[in-house]
């Protein structure tokens, strides 16, 4: 009985840290999220002001198009650089995008894994917070996801769906065929719950 009780304080221990770990991070990549908007609306009035497309000035031809090669703006948060938003309007979510990832920014919010929304084969990474990407496993093919980038320009996609791959799964993990990818870790960390999305017109 004693061994048993001890495992239900463990539990529920354990319980009250991952729910305070999951409002710290809401918390902060609430506040980088505010930041972000503010500074890419400021970027975004600059460039209008001065009869510039949304983009790259230099790097987008006469159709509003940006070379696929070109690489991502970033702003800059606290130190951190963001290349953008995520927004999935079926789980309410909105939250910033990080440039780079590690486990240390990942508490704070979503990071880029590999790839570019330019090129068509980004991956992105993110703890199973509430907050951040534990709801993915819930998207439903046709569900829409919202990529901005620094400069304003949306990459609009839709689920086609919602797979487990391995720990060890980095070649599927960015299989260039799928022009988004967003993974999370499962409960107990064993596998990867990744939903793929294709790009669809704005």
């Amino acid at each position: 009985m004693l061994v048993g009780g001890l495992l239900m304080v463990a539990a529920a221990c354990l319980t009250i840290y991952n729910l305070h770990e999951d409002s710290v991070a809401a918390s902060a990549s609430s506040k980088v999220l505010q930041s972000l908007v503010e500074e890419r609306n400021k970027n975004m009035t600059s460039a209008a002001d001065s009869d510039l497309p949304t983009g790259i000035s230099g790097e987008i031809d006469e159709e509003n198009t940006i070379d696929p090669d070109t690489p991502m703006p970033t702003i800059l948060v606290d130190g951190t650089a963001y290349i953008g938003t995520i927004l999935i309007p079926a789980l309410g979510l909105e939250l910033p995008v990080a440039d780079d990832w590690d486990y240390t920014q990942m508490k704070i919010s979503p990071c880029r894994y590999s790839g570019s929304a330019y090129r068509g084969d980004m991956v992105v990474c993110a703890h199973n917070y509430t907050s951040h990407f534990g709801p993915i496993r819930h998207l439903q093919p046709g569900d829409e996801v919202i990529f901005v980038d620094a400069l304003g320009r949306e990459f609009h996609y839709k689920v086609e769906k919602v797979e487990t791959l391995g720990p060890f799964g980095v070649h599927e993990m960015v299989a260039s065929e799928w022009e988004l990818s967003l993974f999370t870790c499962t409960l107990g960390g064993k596998a990867r719950v990744t939903v793929r999305c294709s790009r669809t017109q704005e």
